[in-house]
């Protein structure tokens, strides 16, 4: 059981709920995430850590221990003044090494300095084919759209295998779950826009491709 058992209370009177907000704060700098990314990495809406860290909505303990989580700090730690500054560098909780690893999206393609991927993706061929047959839209005139999906596709396979060591199967149904690790890397976001956001609308179609299968 929590030694905190009442989570309302703690936050209302006193200064936890100060110390609280700095050492978020402080995790947030230190880690140079933004709050999108301490939401995403916590399980919580933006809205939630933008309202707790202005003073404006009184965390349940539930959400503390999300953000503690979250930053792999314990809960003490994250609701007590100083003891962030002390605590040791190494993981004190058995969170997986990959959890604080912050994820890198390497510019591959035409446009990049890296042009090609290292790595047999599965059904390669197999895939490509019926990936571009699905998203070309013959009532239109041919583009390279759906070719460029492709690409952009096997850049996302080969990022993956980058990041997490594992070789995807393009066609398995858990792949477009996996590759949405990749999409909140500030690499990917600022590559999404150099590329015209393909990047992006490509794996939104990835989704849609797996989907109808």
């Amino acid at each position: 059981m929590n030694q905190f058992s009442k989570p309302y209370i703690i936050f209302r009177i006193g200064k936890s709920y100060a110390i609280l907000i700095e050492n978020v704060k402080e995790l947030l700098r230190e880690r140079g995430w933004t709050q999108e990314k301490l939401g995403d990495e916590a399980g919580l809406r933006q809205e939630t850590i933008s309202y707790l860290l202005r003073g404006k909505n009184i965390p349940t303990l539930e959400t503390v221990d999300k953000l503690s989580a979250a930053f792999n700090v314990s809960t003490v730690e994250l609701l007590t003044d100083g003891a962030l500054s002390d605590r040791t560098k190494e993981p004190t909780a058995p969170y997986s090494a990959k959890r604080n690893k912050e994820v890198v999206f390497t510019k591959y393609g035409k446009n990049s300095k890296i042009s090609n991927v290292t790595i047999t993706i599965p059904h390669h061929q197999r895939f490509r084919d019926e990936f571009i047959d699905f998203n070309f839209d013959k009532s239109k005139p041919k583009s390279g759209k759906p070719s460029s999906y492709a690409n952009y596709m096997e850049y996302t396979f080969q990022n993956y295998y980058d990041n997490f060591g594992e070789v995807l199967d393009s066609f398995d149904r858990e792949s477009p779950r996996k590759i949405d690790k990749l999409r909140n890397s500030p690499n990917l976001k600022e590559y999404n826009l150099n590329e015209g956001r393909f990047p992006n609308a490509s794996i939104e179609a990835y989704h849609k491709f797996i989907e109808s299968k």
